[in-house]
């Protein structure tokens, strides 16, 4: 036996120290492989499982929440078309109704001018007889103040009122 300070670098425990390395190694093989092994291998496939159904479950969220977008601008769009169309039948029905106020409100104006005109002709007409009479009335009373009384015929006076008036 020499002497060495380290006995697992002598060689004559070289074969001894290999046998109980394989016993140490296969006992520890034998002992991860029915116990250890398989719990570590379930806890993976169980996360690979949860993390598939996680995935899964997020891609059918995200179909669902891209088909509730979809129907969402669908019902925008549809409300807008809804409220276009209300909106054109209302301006239609608007237009129409201003329409038929405006020509009832030309009827009614033009009417209306129609008898001013005639009432304004007619009371022309008065103000134009009754003013042919009142200066009939002034000038034979003017002079009948200043030539006397029956100074003049008042045929003669009205007549050439009359003609005075027309020019």
């Amino acid at each position: 036996m020499s002497e060495s300070n380290m006995p697992q670098l002598n060689p004559e425990y070289f074969a001894s120290q290999i046998f109980w390395l394989i016993v140490s190694f296969a006992i520890l093989y034998i002992v991860m492989a029915k116990f250890a092994l398989p719990k570590i291998a379930n806890v993976i496939e169980s996360r690979e499982d949860i993390i598939a159904r996680d995935l899964e479950d997020a891609e059918n969220y995200k179909k669902d929440s891209e088909a509730t977008q979809l129907k969402y601008t669908n019902a925008i769009k549809e409300a807008q078309n809804k409220a276009s169309e209300t909106l054109a039948i209302s301006r239609d029905k608007l237009n129409k109704q201003i329409e038929a106020d405006k020509k009832t409100f030309d009827q009614e104006s033009a009417e209306l001018a129609s008898r001013f005109i005639a009432d304004l002709d007619m009371k022309k007409q008065k103000v134009l007889h009754d003013s042919e009479q009142i200066a009939n009335d002034v000038a034979i009373d003017i002079i009948n103040k200043i030539l006397g009384a029956d100074a003049l015929k008042q045929d003669n006076v009205k007549s050439s009122i009359k003609t005075m008036l027309k020019n």
